[in-house]
This record gives structure tokens, sequence and C-alpha cells, in this order.
């Protein structure tokens, strides 16, 4: 049933609230958004897009600390009507006070604000320019910030939040010591709109940080009454919640009832286990939980969908506050899709939206070849948009093997051979507007030792030392190899099974080489001497994949096995590759389809049927499903590493210029540091970058996940084109943080006068 409140909402871009009243949705002023009172329950509709034939719609129905539960069933129920006035297609958010969403903080700047009430108390708005009697806020995150009034006394505050203490007509900011410098503005802003809404602008701010004297602490702790900074103590409180396997991603259909049942799914997970006429529930460690809706279920279950997830919380022993997003069939978001191995994408090419510029040399606007299309990307190389040259530099490779972390074996120039069970450090260097410039690439073989990954890791420390910082670094793990690395050896790299030595024989999962004489090799890639590579793959049936090109060595006998969906490139490649590889023997050209008998013995026998998608498919698969986010990595002064992401729509005024941040692509990380970290940040990076990937629930591993190092104003194009614009001289141009304070102070003596 239509309400009436919501006739002309989502009509244009934009945000629209309504409190919950008497079971009522009751619009509030735009000058109250992002003022949230924590006893009542709020409908936010944030509308994108630029005409009704686009529009997108996000609904939140956000819940206070103090909320009733009439607010709460009203709230959930009301968004629903929301959402079927919008025609059904709206997305369903969640947001419990204290643990909302980064999509939801988003759209509060500088942040969002907790007060004391509800429209049974009677609220009422500040006077303006009445002063405060004294009142204590806390602002958490850093990012994305927020607002809460706490007791105005010493034992609410921490080390590691922001205190601003409001007396009178002063506002005192206490800074955490080792804010970042894009948080530090953030707080001063907060406190200049205090004094601009609530003092008309004549209150004074002094703010107080790690540089400010003893008399300066002492004036803010008069202010409010007690305690010292030798009184404060670290907040090791966290928003999230312990599970026993906190990576796990769990995949459940739901049979509805009085009580729901769950039925656990099996991995890996794929788009043909929802079925349109029931309802699962997918539970992540870093998303929240999902509640998929199917386009058949019954109209009574959809609309109840916010029932079920209660009582999933509570079957699973979750706190009330988890973020629960209703999911409909056919408007799956991709941070959803990106937990499934197997999502059909292939179609959605023929969208230009959904190519990025780095594939701009693959994309047709013709929709019949969104499939060739598709199928040119994922089997190119990784990061194909990230290329400083065009390989032509020149370049050393070193071997680091063994126990003893030496580096044992400088190999000579246009050597292109890597093995399996090796870690290799590639230092490539090349011109840049007239100046030398580096990249050195870390290579891991998927059955290198550990003792091996570590003595690479110090010699890419080392280099990076030895260049001043002024090189980009890059770690590859094996089958993730750069479009650029490749371009480096000409479309000539091999990698095979083993070590480069019978004197080292790392320990790893495969032993020592095969000794029956029989090897299969892969050989793909789209450009011949860029980014061809042949790859050693188990010598069976099943390795064989419909679009590639196979060589079969045997010791009489080199069969060439053409896929039927291969491409003429590889043909192309594939005799460079015998040329360049195994020794003269005949060779028989095998097409699919047309196999000897002598050629499955080879191999053990002719394959079965396959269930699972060509690799090129999985590739494009995890391209267009996984979200671009961008996540802020903190390092307290104790040593723990904090994470908070950024909403859809972050830019580069984000990036500050002492800190660190991850922008995820789903193929790639970039790990991107601003010149001005701490020591103790600097040398914490690959615990960042292996906190990040263990804690979000995908496939990738640590050992397995394509990490490019860069550097402020060292940013590769590929990388600046992630962002919606980019300035190369916005730093240079940005007030610091001492210009800031000295505006604040001057804006103090403006109104003593």
């Amino acid at each position: 049933m239509d309400h009436p409140a919501f006739a002309e909402a989502g009509g244009s871009p934009g945000i629209e609230i309504w409190t919950i009243d008497k079971f009522e949705p009751v619009p509030i002023s735009s000058k109250l958004y992002g003022k949230f009172f924590n006893g009542d329950s709020y409908i936010v509709l944030k509308t994108t897009g630029k005409d009704n034939s686009s529009l997108n719609h996000d609904a939140h129905f956000w819940l206070g600390s103090k909320t009733t539960q009439d607010k709460k069933g009203s709230a959930a129920i009301l968004t629903v009507t929301l959402d079927d006035m919008l025609g059904g297609k709206a997305v369903h958010h969640r947001e419990v006070q204290g643990h909302e969403s980064s999509l939801f903080l988003g759209y509060f700047k500088p942040a969002i604000r907790y007060l004391e009430g509800g429209n049974e108390s009677g609220f009422t708005e500040v006077e303006t320019n009445a002063g405060a009697e004294k009142r204590l806020l806390k602002l958490s995150g850093c990012d994305n910030m927020r607002i809460e009034e706490v007791e105005a006394d010493a034992s609410s505050l921490t080390k590691d939040h922001c205190f601003i203490l409001e007396v009178q007509h002063d506002i005192f900011v206490l800074m955490p010591e080792g804010a970042k410098a894009t948080q530090r503005r953030k707080i001063i802003s907060v406190a200049n709109s205090l004094r601009d809404d609530y003092h008309n602008g004549r209150a004074t701010i002094e703010i107080i940080d790690e540089f400010s004297t003893s008399e300066d602490y002492a004036l803010f702790f008069d202010a409010l009454g007690s305690g010292s900074m030798d009184d404060l103590a670290s907040d090791d409180s966290s928003s999230s919640y312990a599970r026993d396997d906190i990576s796990a991603v769990y995949l459940y259909r739901v049979l509805t009832g009085d009580e729901i049942e769950l039925v656990s799914l099996n991995k890996p997970y794929k788009q043909s286990q929802l079925a349109s006429d029931n309802v699962y529930v997918l539970d992540t460690p870093c998303s929240g939980v999902y509640v998929w809706v199917g386009s058949e279920v019954d109209s009574e279950v959809r609309k109840t969908y916010h029932e079920i997830a209660n009582q999933y919380l509570d079957v699973k022993g979750y706190p009330s506050w988890v973020n629960v997003t209703k999911v409909r069939e056919g408007a799956e978001s991709s941070t959803f899709k990106q937990y499934f191995h197997n999502w059909e994408t292939i179609q959605m090419f023929s969208t230009k939206g959904l190519v990025t510029e780095s594939d701009a040399g693959y994309f047709s606007e013709d929709a019949e070849k969104s499939a060739s299309t598709a199928k040119q990307i994922g089997k190119s190389a990784a990061a194909r948009g990230y290329m400083p040259d065009q390989g032509d530099g020149s370049y050393t490779v070193t071997r680091t093997t063994g126990e003893q972390k030496d580096i044992t074996d400088n190999f000579e120039l246009g050597v292109a051979r890597f093995y399996q069970s090796e870690v290799y450090v590639v230092k490539y260097q090349y011109s840049n507007d007239g100046a030398d410039a580096y990249v050195v690439y870390l290579w891991i073989g998927t059955d290198a030792s550990d003792d091996d990954k570590q003595a690479g890791l110090e010699l890419l420390a080392q280099i990076e030392d030895e260049l001043e910082g002024g090189v980009t670094l890059v770690k590859v793990p094996q089958g993730k190899e750069p479009k650029h690395f490749l371009s480096i050896f000409k479309g000539n790299l091999s990698i095979l099974f083993g070590g480069a030595d019978t004197e080292y024989k790392a320990v790893n999962s495969r032993g020592t080489y095969d000794e029956d004489s029989v090897r299969l090799f892969r050989v793909e890639g789209t450009e011949l001497d860029v980014d061809m590579r042949g790859q050693q793959v188990k010598e069976t049936a099943d390795s064989l994949e419909d679009d590639d090109v196979y060589v079969l060595e045997s010791p009489e006998t080199i069969y060439i096995w053409i896929g039927k969906d291969s491409n003429e490139t590889e043909h192309d490649a594939v005799n460079h590759f015998v040329e360049r590889l195994v020794q003269d023997k005949e060779i028989t050209i095998v097409l699919q389809g047309e196999e000897p008998e002598e050629f499955w013995e080879l191999l053990g026998g002719a394959p079965e049927e396959k269930e699972n998608p060509s690799g090129w498919k999985l590739a494009v698969n995890r391209r267009v499903t996984t979200p671009r986010t961008l996540t802020a990595a903190t390092v307290t002064v104790t040593k723990k590493i904090k994470f908070e992401d950024f909403d859809d729509e972050y830019s580069q005024q984000d990036l500050s210029d002492d800190g660190v941040y991850i922008l995820d692509t789903g193929e790639e990380l970039y790990l991107w540091q601003g010149h001005n970290i701490p020591e103790r940040v600097k040398v914490a990076r690959p615990d960042i970058i292996k906190e990040y990937i263990e804690d979000d629930g995908l496939e990738r591993t640590v050992d397995s996940a394509l990490v490019i190092f860069v550097k402020q104003g060292q940013e590769p194009s590929v990388f600046k084109k992630l962002f919606p614009e980019w300035d190369n001289d916005m730093w240079d141009n940005q007030a610091s943080y001492e210009d800031i304070k000295n505006e604040t102070k001057a804006a103090n003596s403006k109104n003593d006068d």
C-alpha cells in the first residue's frame, strides 16, 4: 500500500530523510541532515543517476541505540513500502548507530552526529549563541567520522580518539597523537562548524596537540574539571565481532516458517546455486550479511526479509548491529557478487561503463562482439593499465635461494626462464622525462619456500633503500604477471616446474622435476612480443582448455594441441615457444577433437566433461564482479593496524600525505603511501597487506595477490584514472596543518575584537 509521505520520493538525485513518529514517516528538514537522535529510527533514501530512466536507489533504515521496538519495526516495514513505490528496485540496508556502513557515513560530511533524545522527549534545537554549560564530544573514525556526546569527565577520554570540549563560548580540540593530516583537517572542520552553527561564529577554538605546551593541556583539563594526559588509556575496543573463523564466508538457503531453517551450500559458490523461488543468506566477514531474495519468492516473504535477517543473527549469536543488506535477484551489487567463484558476466561487456580505460584497445561498441571483448581481456596479462613504458629499458634478474638468503645467481640479460620453486627479483631501469626511474618486481613461484620469499622481500627492501625510495615495488605471484613485466621479456617468458639447479632443491609441494620426459605447456596471451607466456602445467587431459594452445613434449615427439577457441596470435606464438624451449624433435599438429590415441596415453587418458569455466572467464568474472574500493590503513602508536573503508565516491582529497591506503581493483592491490608516513607505518606495510587480505573473506591469499606499491608523486597513470579527477599539484597547493591552525587562531583574534 502506497504512503503519501513517499509520493515524490526518489524522483531526482539526492538524499531524503524521514523520522518515524507514531508509526508514520515524517520528513525532516535538510538542515538536520547528518544529525540523528539516538531515541529514534530513520529512513534515508539516496538516489543517484542522471534521469528517470537510469536512477538508482539505496534505502537505509537507521536505528538509534535507544530507539524502541515499535520504531524499529515501523522503519523496516516502511522501507519496504518505499521500495514498492519505487518499483522494487532499491537496495535495502539496515544501519545501527555506531556501526554504520561506509556507504551511509559517506553521505554526511565532515561527520555524522548523534544527539541525545527523540521525538517523544520533545527535543528542541540548541539555541544559537547561547553557550554550552559543558559538553564533551567524542569523534570516532579517521575518514568516516562519527560525533557522539559522552559524559564530561576525564574517564571518558582515551589516547586514540579526538575530543571536543565546549564550555560556554570556549571550544577545546584535543587531538590524538599520530592523527593523520586528513583527520586533523576534518576535526578542525567539525570545530569550525560547531562555532558557526551553535555560537554564531563567536566562540574561541583552542587546538591542543603533541606540539602544545603543558600549560595548554592544563587549560583543557581545568575546563573539563579533572584529569591529566597521564590518566588517558589506549582504547582497544573494536566494533567488530569475533567468529571462530573470522575470514570464512557462508551461503545458506533459507527455509521459512515460524523459525527459519538454514541449509548450508557447498563451495565454491556459484550463481547457479541461487534459485529464483528461494531466499538465501550470504554471511561475509567484511561486508556483513546479505539476504538474497529470488524474483519468484512470495510477496509476503519479500516484505519480511528483515525478520529473516533478525532470526539469522539470533541463530548465529551475532550482535544486533551487524550490517544487513537486502539483495534482489537481477540487481546484485559488485560487493555481493565478489564472493562467488563464477557469475555470468560476459553479456555485460556490451556496456562501456564496465570496461576501464586500460581495456580501450579491446572494446567495441558492437554488442555482438562483447564475448570476444571479454575473452581478450580475460586472456591478457594482469594489471594491463600499468605500463610505465613499453619494456624497452634495461634490467637485471636476481634469483634468491636457500636458507642463507644469499643472492646465488645473476641472470644474463634476455634470459626469460623462471622456475616454479624459486623467487626472482627483476630490477628494471627506464627513462622518465629524461630522468632514471626504476620498477623492481618480486616474482614468487607457486612452490617457493618461505625462506626464499623472505630473502626476496629483504632484497626488495635493500634496493628500495639504495635508490632512496625512488622506485616502484611490485609483488608478483606466479600466474598474475603484469603486462609491463611480460613486456620486459618481449613475450618470451617461460615458467617451468622445479628449480634451476640440481644442487638446490627447495622443499615444495611438487618435489623435484618429473624425470619421465613428458611435459605439458600452456601458451597464452593476446599480443606477440608483449604479453605472451608459456607455463608448464600438470601433464593430464584435465589441464587442456578449449581457448588455449598447448605443447606436449615426449621423448620422441612434440605435439602442438590447438584448442578450438584459441586465437591466431597464440598459434603464431607457440612456434616461437617450441624453438626456444624444447629440443629438435618431430612436431605433430593436433586439432581439438582429432587427437590420436598416443596423445591421450601420454596424458593418462582422455578428459571427462568439465563443469568449471575456462580460466579467462574466471578472470573476467573477478574483474567485473569485484568492487573497486579505497581503504585507509592506520598503524597506532601501539602498532595496532586498523582499517577504514571509504564510500564509493572516494577522491584524491581523501589521500593524506602522512597515510597509507589500499586501492583494491579486484585484480590487483595498490598500496599508496604519502611522503610523510611515520617509520612505524613504513615497516608495517607487509603486515598491512597481510591483515587486509586475510580478513576480506575472498579466495585470494597473501601469496596469490598482485600488489603494486605506489609512492606519492610517482603514481602511474592507471592509478590516477581510478579516481574521478587527479591534480598532480594538489598536495603542493594544499594548506598544511600548521596553516589551518594559524587560520583558526586568526579567527579567534577577530572574535576578541
